[in-house]
């Protein structure tokens, strides 16, 4: 008697243990799915828009460093933060291209207030362009850090700093006016990166601009 009762709880008990060890199983492979669902959601929330828009921004910029890779983050203090800038957007074709030049400036955003006012400083000084239909500028290391620049116009918008290239020529000065490609950092503590930016091939940069 005592035998058949130890061998019908074994057959009782074990398959319990076994549906209980499957449920387990199922639970925690269901809190994994559950986890990394949510991880990638938190990921996907992270995505930055940059919170401004210019209207007189006419395309974007790429970032490479010296060797001709693309450069979308670095430390703030890094001179030169890239070795090379590339545009998009041509010289008017009704300007005589003799002469034509480059120069890369920061701005410093402001909430509720029009681009056009924002505040900032060239960067580098005027590059001749090789070809004005492909306008470029070489960053040297001379040049101000992110560092330097939001020391001097703080990052006070969310962090974020706007880069434009000027185009201009000798007979029509500085294009301000004129539509201008532009790239938006956005700087975290002793880190910036580069939340909207163009993605030109840097392996075509001009090598003559590379510092």
């Amino acid at each position: 008697m005592s035998a058949d009762v130890g061998e019908q709880e074994t057959t009782t008990v074990r398959p319990a243990v076994r549906r209980s060890t499957r449920t387990r199983v199922v639970a925690a492979v269901a809190l994994v799915a559950v986890v990394g669902a949510v991880a990638y959601w938190r990921l996907a929330g992270q995505d930055l828009v940059v919170p401004y828009d210019d209207p007189q921004s006419a395309g974007s910029l790429t970032l490479c460093s010296a060797d001709g890779e693309a450069v979308t983050e670095g430390r703030v203090d890094d001179t030169p933060f890239a070795g090379v800038v590339l545009g998009e957007t041509a010289l008017p074709g009704e300007l005589d291209p003799a002469g034509a030049v480059a120069t890369l400036f920061a701005y410093q955003p402001r909430e509720g207030v029009d681009p056009r006012e924002f505040s900032g400083s060239p960067l580098t000084a005027a590059h001749v362009l090789a070809d004005p239909d492909r306008p470029a500028v070489g960053v040297t290391e001379d040049v101000w850090s992110v560092a330097d620049f939001v020391s001097a116009f703080p990052a006070t918008y969310d962090g974020y700093v706007q880069l434009r290239l000027y185009l201009g020529t000798p007979e029509a000065g500085t294009l301000q006016e004129d539509p201008y490609d532009t790239a938006d950092l956005r700087v975290d503590g002793d880190r910036w990166e580069l939340v909207r930016g163009g993605d030109a091939s840097c392996a075509d940069a001009d090598p003559a601009l590379v510092p």
